[in-house]
């Protein structure tokens, strides 16, 4: 069952994104806060914190005391990781229970709210596992937000036009994500980090507002008899769509970790860092509408095979790079090649979904971008070799390519089904 054309609103997919892009800025602002936040917070506190886990949980016994007095790049590391298995884990449950009860617009209110408290109690704590804690917590409440809202931007977007829409969605996302950070350290030099956390929940707030005022979402089931139907299940090729994104953020994410690195052996300064990350956004963004465009006009598996073909040698160039110019011009093209892979796998789930299964099928999506970004870090943090570390996603890509090639269906194909 599709939705009758006269129901869709795309006036709902741009406020949406208005929505989406305060949120994105309001937790950007915190990335580059959080780690220096850290700094401040008491050891003592933190070591009485993980004594008193590792008692309950004797699995934690040896991890929580070299956390306690890691570094700083370390406990940052844990913290945004940890953070990011939070969202992503909760999604599998907020996908299936929105579908089940036909629920949207509450579960987006009910977490942005949540999520903002959580920013408005950042300046209450004073160690670094209590950090931690409320960091998960925001992490799950956010992450309640992704499916039911991909959902109704699904719902919404005009037929043979989702690699369009999506795009224009994530590129929206994706400016507020790219300035939060900017915003979040000017304030911070100015005000210091409780101003930032303000911000940070005042911004969410207004997201809650937004949704609550402007969004429409009506049941898509009419009746009880059609919410008693069976659920439709969710194609194997969609997991498989899925497995793109995660293995997409997993390469692009992996250079987090050498920070470090680039900063002792390029001389590389933070601005400059920061720089090189807001230049692979700023890439993506304006990538993201034509490749959009040109995926609905000559099929969105062409755009996404030529994607992955183009990611497989620019994510392990990244592990050749001598000098920080490299490494810019071989993100601007991940950056561009990012909107070729993300624009096609939305499109694709977008125009592909019903009623029923759009929250659960736009959420793997969702799922696996925070899976990836919380476990690409991990690659180069935990394996001595940037080579190793980065053919891994490569090596990914290359099977994805071929298992793609041969079981998606082309637009033209699934239409005519």
């Amino acid at each position: 069952m599709q939705v009758d054309p006269q129901e869709r609103n795309p006036r709902t997919i741009w406020l949406l994104a208005s929505c989406r892009f305060s949120e994105a800025a309001a937790i950007g602002m915190l990335i580059p806060t959080l780690p220096l936040f850290l700094g401040t917070l008491t050891s003592h506190a933190a070591n009485q914190v993980g004594e008193s886990l590792a008692t309950r949980f004797p699995w934690l016994a040896e991890m929580l005391p070299g956390l306690a007095t890691a570094s700083q790049e370390a406990r940052t590391a844990f913290l945004f990781s940890i953070t990011g298995l939070a969202m992503a884990c909760i999604q599998i449950f907020a996908g299936r229970f929105s579908d089940r009860y036909d629920i949207r617009k509450p579960l987006i209110v009910g977490g942005m709210a949540l999520g903002a408290c959580c920013s408005f109690c950042l300046p209450l704590l004073d160690s670094y596992w209590q950090l931690v804690l409320l960091r998960i917590l925001q992490g799950a409440f956010l992450g309640l937000t992704f499916p039911p809202m991909m959902a109704i931007v699904a719902r919404n977007a005009p037929e043979e036009s989702g690699g369009k829409v999506l795009g224009l969605y994530s590129t929206i996302r994706l400016l507020g994500f790219g300035l939060g950070p900017v915003i979040g350290g000017l304030i911070g030099d100015a005000s210091g980090y409780d101003q930032v956390f303000l911000v940070s929940g005042s911004l969410l707030m207004v997201s809650v507002l937004l949704v609550s005022a402007k969004i429409d979402d009506p049941k898509e089931f009419k009746s009880a008899e059609e919410r008693a139907r069976p659920v439709p299940p969710i194609q194997p090729i969609f997991r498989l769509l899925g497995a793109v994104i995660f293995v997409m953020m997993a390469g692009i994410s992996t250079v987090i970790s050498l920070f470090p690195f680039y900063e002792r052996e390029f001389g590389s300064t933070q601005s400059e860092l920061g720089t090189m990350f807001a230049i692979f956004i700023l890439t993506r963004c304006l990538f993201q509408y034509p490749c959009g465009w040109a995926g609905d006009r000559y099929d969105k598996k062409r755009m996404l095979l030529l994607g992955l073909l183009l990611f497989i040698p620019l994510v392990f160039l990244q592990s050749d790079a001598t000098n920080l110019s490299q490494l810019t011009m071989i993100r601007m093209g991940l950056g561009a090649v990012s909107a070729m892979m993300s624009t096609a796998v939305g499109g694709i789930c977008a125009e592909r979904s019903s009623p029923g299964n759009r929250a659960r099928m736009m959420g793997i999506n969702t799922l696996c971008f925070s899976l990836g970004t919380a476990v690409g870090p991990s690659l180069t943090g935990f394996i001595d070799s940037q080579q190793i570390a980065f053919m891994i996603p490569a090596a990914a890509a290359l099977v994805l390519f071929g298992a793609l090639l041969m079981l998606l269906p082309s637009d033209r194909q699934a239409r005519s089904r």
